[in-house]
């Protein structure tokens, strides 16, 4: 027996190590990729919901740090106001009694402009006090009041010492008078021109403030007194005041009392709030939305529009905007004067720190996860191999043997049987061989045989098949035109039943939420609802009609065409009333009688004469006209309506009895209809043993012609 070299390529034993290798090989790496991706989705997930509780949880606590700040500066201005309340209280009180003890003397100086004030050489912890020049020429009642106002000038010192935020106290009169702490040198500040002698309290809002009869203690706008024709009589600088009135035990009013607060004393807290964001800043905003004061990095914020307006409008919480380009949130806080408080904070800022922190730690593991999968992966091929050695052998041996044998079964020696004692498949296949060996001989001539008959039967079950598939195709395309039409069938039927369940509901809301509305108001939104639940129980009643299949629910009767026919037309007359609508009716009275249910057939009547006016589009105000005409044909009644209306297309004569089939035409134009009517018409015809047909052109007009069994009278 010739026994071939051996060859690595032609190796059955090593294609079957190799190829046993490679796919257990495989596996170990589509799970190693799987891994690697389902982590690095996960580790994604993971960072992206880290970032979102991150950034949730840091912008909470920045509103809350917002939120702290603000009650802090709300508690300083809280401060002021019942300071001032203090004074307001101390002041009536002095006005309101009467006969009051004046012991002190006003050590008053005349300048050449007019007016009247106060100096001394020790200043320290004085008041002093200023009459207008406008107020000079009659001071005696002014001078008194002021007297009164010296007794709060241990309360103005003490103020001053207990509130940090103010540079000034002052209690003024409405003669432009008023009694200030600390010491204003007036005569050098009218020499600088920074204030005015002849200076009119009433012009100004830190004095207007405070006239409300409500008594209420009251803040002014920030303002600069060196913006105006006159200086600032506290301090060239923002300054926001705090005023409250002064009224006697009778009512009248008295004068005012007030605080000023230099801005720079407020701001100076904020601009020692401290970010652990790079790019994020504070603000703050007075109550119409001008900037105020904000951190070095809000340079350039006061011109941006919408970061004001988004400031002003917000008030109070969290606001996700858009700055410079790139997503932001403004952290907004009101305090008690109506100013806001902002921050705003970048999303970056927050989400890198994250994100960093977040992939380093990927990395890492993801390092470690890929040094145990190699070892994991050297080992595993290191047993594969070892195994499909052992399992290739017992493989290859047999096949060897029986590759020989088969060999000289080529040859045509059909004797050798094989010895191989394996009770497995190879050993099952050697008795399958030497089994083969001895029937080889036979099954060679049935199998010509058999082939014949496998060819003939063949062709006869490909043309069973190929008719199958015929029929199932047709099947098919009839179940996709069933489903196309059940679908179309039942969104119409949704479209037409929510658009006035829709309106219902709406004119419903209105009476339930608005039970102060008129009367007629209220009737005519129930006749609104009266009408849309009529087109509803229309509608049912069509779909209803439409598809009931008992023919026992008509009532026939034996009837004269144009009697039934008169009903219709009566009908129409009184539906159509504000159209002009001319009839030409051509049939013999009393001469054809019909076997129908009158209430049914009327329907039908009325539904084609209905179409026939709404789709008629008269011109220069001309009658819309419509022909109708009967006659007997053989044992038919021949029954023809003609309009001259707008038509219907070729493509579409077939379908105007589908159910909710309308042409694009009438919505475009607005004609109304819910696309049942013909359907229903069609139907009834039918049931009557009838038959429906229909000739338009578009633009012509259109007829339609109803054939129906004649009955004679002696029949009955």
């Amino acid at each position: 027996m010739f026994k071939r070299p051996f060859n690595f390529r032609k190796s059955y034993y090593f294609k079957i190590l190799l190829f046993t290798t490679m796919i257990s090989f495989i596996p170990f790496v589509m799970i190693a990729a799987y891994s690697m991706y389902q982590g690095s989705n996960l580790s994604n997930q993971i960072m992206k919901d880290h970032i979102a509780d991150t950034k949730k949880e840091v912008i909470s606590q920045k509103l809350l740090y917002l939120q702290k700040e603000t009650q802090n500066l709300n508690t300083d201005l809280h401060n002021l106001e019942n300071t001032l309340r203090l004074i307001q209280k101390q002041a009536e009180t002095l006005y309101s009694q009467p006969n009051l003890a004046l012991t002190n003397e006003l050590n008053l100086t005349k300048g050449k402009e007019g007016y009247l004030w106060e100096t001394f050489e020790d200043k320290h912890e004085k008041t002093n006090v200023f009459i207008s020049s406008l107020s000079s020429d009659s001071p005696e009642a002014t001078i008194n009041d002021l007297k009164i106002a010296k007794q709060l000038e241990p309360l103005f010192v003490q103020t001053m010492k207990n509130e940090s935020m103010i540079n000034a106290v002052y209690l003024s009169l409405p003669s432009s008078s008023w009694l200030y702490y600390p010491f204003l040198d007036v005569e050098a500040a009218i020499a600088k021109k920074t204030f005015s002698p002849n200076i009119r309290f009433q012009d100004y809002e830190f004095y207007t403030v405070a006239l409300n009869p409500e008594r209420k203690v009251k803040w002014t706008t920030p303002y600069i007194w060196s913006a105006k024709p006159i200086g600032d009589v506290t301090k060239q600088d923002w300054l926001i005041s705090v005023g409250a009135p002064v009224y006697l035990s009778t009512g009248d009013f008295k004068g005012m009392v007030g605080l000023d607060v230099p801005i720079e004393n407020i701001t100076n807290k904020l601009m020692n709030v401290e970010f652990s964001e790079p790019n994020a800043f504070a603000f703050l905003i007075d109550e119409k939305g001008n900037f105020i004061s904000g951190q070095t990095k809000a340079e350039g914020i006061k011109e941006n529009e919408f970061i004001m307006k988004s400031a002003l409008k917000n008030k109070e919480g969290i606001l996700p905007i858009t700055y410079s380009n790139s997503d932001a949130y403004l952290l907004s806080s009101s305090l008690n004067n109506g100013w806001s408080l902002n921050f705003i904070i970048s999303e970056s800022d927050i989400v890198e720190p994250i994100v960093k922190s977040t992939k380093a730690q990927t990395n890492k593991h993801m390092l470690l996860f890929l040094s145990h999968l190699f070892v994991f992966l050297i080992f595993g091929i290191a047993i594969l191999l070892y195994m499909t050695y052992r399992f290739s052998r017992t493989i290859t041996q047999p096949i060897d043997q029986l590759t020989n044998a088969l060999r000289e079964s080529a040859d045509g020696n059909f004797v050798k049987e094989l010895h191989i004692k394996q009770e497995d498949e190879i050993g099952n296949l050697a008795v399958a061989f030497n089994f083969m060996n001895r029937k080889i001989q036979e099954l060679v001539g049935e199998l010509n045989l058999k082939a014949h008959q496998l060819e003939d039967k063949v062709l006869e079950r490909t043309e069973e098949l190929e008719s199958a598939n015929e029929r199932l195709v047709n099947t098919n395309q009839q179940l996709q035109e069933s489903e196309k039409r059940r679908k179309e069938f039942m969104s119409q039927i949704s479209h037409d039943l929510k658009t006035p369940l829709t309106s219902v509901r709406e004119y419903t809301e209105i009476l339930v939420n608005h039970p102060e509305l008129p009367k007629v108001q209220k009737k005519e939104i129930m006749n609104s609802i009266l009408l849309r639940s009529n087109h509803i129980i229309q509608l049912i009643n069509d779909l209803f009609e439409m598809n009931t299949d008992d023919d026992g629910d008509y009532v026939k009767e034996v009837i004269p065409f144009d009697f039934l026919l008169g009903q219709s037309l009566d009908m129409i007359a009184i539906r159509s009333e504000g159209c002009d609508v001319e009839i030409t009716k051509d049939y013999e009275i009393g001469s054809h009688f019909i076997f129908v249910d009158p209430k049914k057939m009327n329907r039908v009547f009325i539904n084609i004469l209905e179409n026939a006016v709404k789709y008629s589009k008269p011109k220069n105000k001309e009658k819309i006209k419509i022909d109708i005409s009967a006659y007997q044909q053989d044992k038919n009644l021949i029954i023809t309506f003609k309009d001259y209306g707008i038509g219907i297309s070729e493509n579409n004569k077939e379908k105007i009895f589908l159910p909710f089939f309308r042409e694009k035409r009438t919505k475009t134009e607005k004609i109304k209809g819910n696309g049942l009517g013909l359907s229903i018409v069609q139907k009834i015809i039918a049931a009557h043993e009838g038959q429906i047909l229909v000739e338009s052109k578009v633009s012509v007009g259109t007829t339609i012609t109803i054939v129906l069994p004649l009955v004679e009278i002696l029949d009955f």
